[in-house]
C-alpha cells in the first residue's frame, strides 16, 4: 500500500510552494511596492524585455540608452525574457505597463520557484521515495543561496538555471531508464548553456554521471534503455544548443565566449558524433564492446571536443575574464563576490555554503553505509553528483548553490532514517535527542549562523562614532537605491549622465536619460571610463566627459560604489569634488533627493577638450 506522502506526493509539493509563495510575497511586500529590484542585472532585465516589447528585434539585445552613439552589448538569452514578456502584455491593457511590469516582475520568480521545486522534488523521489522528497522539497526553501535567486523583482537568469539543474537530476536518476528522460537530461544541459555559459561545467558533470551507465554496465545499469541513456543525452544536448541558438542568436554574429556561440555547438556536435559512431561500431561488432572501448570512446569524444573548441576559439581556453581591463577587474571585477572562489570571500557569504558541503559529507557518508534501497550505482552517481558540485562551487562562489541542494537531500534521507531510528529507543530523551541532533544535521544554516553569531560577538567591539557613521551611511545608501529617488531625475532634461556603474541601471530604468555604462563585463572600455573619471585627475575625467557628451554629473553620497573610488583614489576627481574643488566647468545644481547634481559647462571645459 502506498503511503501518505506517495498518494499525495503532487499536493504536498503543491502545498510547498503555495505556502512559500505567499510567504515570501508577504516578505518581499515592501520591495515589490517600491519597484526595489534584487540588483542591477534584475534592471538590466526589464529594461531588456522593455525594449523588446516596444518594438527592438528578437535578435538585437543591445542597450541603447548607454555607450551612445554603438549602445552596451548584453549577452543575455531572450529565452528567459519571453515569461516576463507574455505577462506584461497579458496586463498592459488592464492595468497599464508600469504594473504590468510590476506584476510580472514579481509573478515570474514565483514560478519559476514552482518549477525548480517540483523538478526538484522529484528528482529526491527517484532517489529516496516520496516522505524524502517531501522533507527535501520543505527544506530547500531554507537554504538562503536558492530562494534568493526567486525572490519577487529577481527576474535575473540565475533562478532559470536552478530549474534547469533540478531537471536534469531528475532525469538522470530515471530508473524506468526511458529514453525520453534522456532527451530531458540533454535539453536541460543545451538550455542551461543556453541561458549562460555558466551551465557548461555542470552539464559536463552531468553527462559524464549518464556515461557511468554505458561505460560500466557491471555497475548495475545493465538494461539497454538505461546504457542508451549518455548516447542520447549527449545527441540532444548538442541539437537542443543548436536550436535554441537559432531561435535565439543570429549566425552572423560575432562569437564570444561568455554566451553560446557556434564553436560551442560544434565542440558539442563533434562529441555526439564520436558517441553515436561508437554506439553503431558497438552494435555491429560485440568484440567492440568493451569497457576498454566504450572509456576509448569517451575520451576521444573528449579531447575531439576539446580540439574543436581550441581550434576554432583558442582564445577561450583559460578564464572568460582574462582579458579584462585591468582598471575594471580591480574596480568592478574584485567587488563580486559571487564570481570570486569560496576562499576569497569574506566568512559571513561563505559559511552557509561551508556548513553545507560539510553536513553533506556526513549525511553522505550514512547513506552509502546505511541506505539498502540505493543500487551501487544510484550511490556512485550521487556521490560523484555531490562532491563534483562541491569542486565547481568552490571555485566560483554562486555556484554553489548546486551543492547545497544536492546535500540537502542527502540530509532529509538522513533526517528521516534518523526520526524512525531514534522511535526504537523507548526511554523519551534519547529519543528527543537524536530527533534534535537529526534537525540540526539537516539544517546547517542554523549550525552555519551560531557560528557566524559567535564569530562576530568575539570579534572587538568597533569605535562607537564608526559605528554611528557607518549606520548613517547604510541609511543613506537605502536612500540612493530608492525608485522613487531614481525617478525624481526626470526633473532634469533628457540627458546623458555620467553616473556610477551600479546606480545607471536603476536611471534608465525609471528615467529617459542615457548613461555611458553599467556592470557588464562586454562594454569594459565604457566602463573603465567611468572608472577612470571618478578615481582619475581632473583632466582626465574632463577628457572623457567631453568625449562622452556628458551634461550632468551625477554621485551619491550614500553608492558602495562612489565610496570606494574615494577610498582607494584619495587624489581622485570623485574625492577632490567631495572636498569642495569644484572645477570651473562643472557647476553645482540643486540636490534632487540623495543625488548630488553637477552640470557640465562645455564652454568652459580646458582648451583643447572642446568638441
Amino acid at each position: 500500500m502506498a503511503s501518505f506522502a506517495e498518494r499525495h506526493f503532487a499536493r504536498l509539493i503543491f502545498g510547498i510552494w503555495l505556502f512559500a509563495a505567499i510567504a515570501i510575497a508577504l516578505i518581499s511586500r515592501d520591495a515589490i511596492l517600491a519597484w526595489k529590484m534584487g540588483d542591477p542585472d534584475d534592471q538590466m532585465r526589464i529594461l531588456q524585455v522593455r525594449d523588446w516589447v516596444a518594438g527592438q528585434s528578437w535578435w538585437d539585445i543591445t542597450q541603447y540608452r548607454m555607450n551612445a552613439p554603438a549602445g552596451g552589448d548584453m549577452h543575455w538569452s531572450r529565452l528567459v525574457d519571453v515569461p516576463l514578456a507574455f505577462f506584461i502584455l497579458l496586463l498592459t491593457p488592464v492595468v497599464g505597463q508600469a504594473i504590468a511590469e510590476q506584476v510580472s516582475a514579481s509573478i515570474v520568480p514565483l514560478l519559476t520557484l514552482g518549477v525548480a521545486l517540483w523538478f526538484y522534488a522529484l528528482g529526491a523521489r527517484r532517489l529516496f521515495g516520496a516522505a524524502v522528497a517531501v522533507v527535501a522539497a520543505a527544506l530547500v526553501i531554507t537554504i538562503v543561496p536558492f530562494t534568493t535567486q526567486m525572490l519577487p523583482m529577481r527576474i535575473d537568469h540565475h533562478g532559470w538555471q536552478i530549474a534547469c539543474f533540478a531537471s536534469a537530476m531528475w532525469a538522470l536518476f530515471d530508473r524506468q531508464a526511458k529514453i525520453w528522460s534522456a532527451i530531458v537530461l540533454g535539453l536541460s544541459c543545451a538550455l542551461w548553456i543556453e541561458i549562460s555559459v555558466e551551465g557548461l561545467p555542470f552539464a559536463a558533470l552531468m553527462l559524464g554521471l549518464s556515461a557511468l551507465g554505458w561505460v560500466f554496465p557491471q555497475l548495475g545499469l545493465d538494461s539497454d534503455s538505461r546504457r542508451l541513456q549518455f548516447p542520447v543525452a549527449m545527441t540532444s544536448t548538442a541539437i537542443g544548443t543548436f536550436a535554441f541558438f537559432s531561435i535565439t542568436e543570429s549566425w552572423t554574429s560575432p562569437n564570444f565566449c561568455d554566451a553560446l556561440s557556434p564553436f560551442h555547438i560544434a565542440a558539442l556536435s563533434a562529441m555526439a558524433a564520436v558517441v553515436v559512431v561508437a554506439v553503431l561500431l558497438e552494435k555491429r561488432a560485440a568484440i567492440l564492446g568493451t569497457v576498454h572501448f566504450r572509456l576509448a570512446a569517451c575520451a576521444t569524444a573528449a579531447i575531439g571536443g576539446a580540439a574543436v573548441l581550441l581550434s576554432l576559439a583558442p582564445q577561450c581556453a583559460g578564464d572568460a575574464f582574462a582579458g579584462l581591463d585591468p582598471l575594471v577587474r580591480e574596480y568592478w571585477f574584485s567587488r563580486v563576490p559571487e564570481g570570486l572562489p569560496l576562499w576569497a570571500v569574506q566568512l559571513d557569504f561563505a559559511i552557509q555554503q561551508y556548513a553545507y558541503m560539510l553536513a553533506g559529507c556526513l549525511a553522505l557518508a550514512m547513506v552509502t553505509l546505511l541506505n539498502k534501497q540505493l543500487s551501487k550505482a544510484d550511490k556512485i552517481q550521487t556521490a560523484l553528483l555531490f562532491l563534483g558540485t562541491c569542486l565547481i562551487g568552490a571555485f566560483v562562489s554562486r555556484t554553489a548553490v548546486y551543492a547545497m541542494m544536492v546535500a540537502n537531500i542527502l540530509l532529509a534521507a538522513s533526517l528521516v532514517y534518523l526520526f524512525v531510528a531514534a522511535d526504537n529507543y523507548k526511554n523519551v530523551f534519547p529519543r528527543m535527542a537524536l530527533r534534535i541532533a537529526a534537525i540540526f544535521l539537516a539544517m546547517p544554516n542554523l549550525s552555519a549562523q551560531f557560528v557566524l553569531n559567535n564569530v562576530h560577538a568575539a570579534e572587538v567591539k568597533a569605535d562607537p562614532v564608526s559605528e554611528r557613521l557607518h549606520a548613517q551611511f547604510e541609511k543613506q545608501a537605502l536612500l540612493c537605491q530608492k525608485a522613487s529617488a531614481a525617478a525624481a531625475l526626470n526633473r532634469l532634461p533628457a540627458s546623458a549622465f555620467m553616473a556610477g556603474l551600479d546606480t545607471n541601471p536603476a536611471i534608465m530604468q525609471f528615467t529617459r536619460h542615457t548613461v555611458v555604462a553599467s556592470g557588464h563585463h562586454r562594454n569594459q572600455r565604457a566602463m573603465a571610463d567611468v572608472i577612470r573619471t571618478f578615481v582619475g585627475s581632473q583632466d582626465e575625467a574632463a577628457r572623457i566627459i567631453d568625449a562622452r557628451n556628458i551634461r550632468y554629473l551625477v554621485t551619491c553620497e550614500g553608492s558602495f560604489e562612489l565610496a570606494l573610488y574615494q577610498q582607494k583614489a584619495p587624489k581622485g576627481f570623485l574625492a577632490q569634488l567631495r572636498r569642495g574643488d569644484v572645477p570651473q566647468w562643472l557647476r553645482r545644481q540643486a540636490d534632487i533627493g540623495p543625488f548630488q547634481i553637477y552640470e557640465v559647462q562645455r564652454a568652459a571645459l580646458p582648451k583643447g577638450m572642446r568638441q
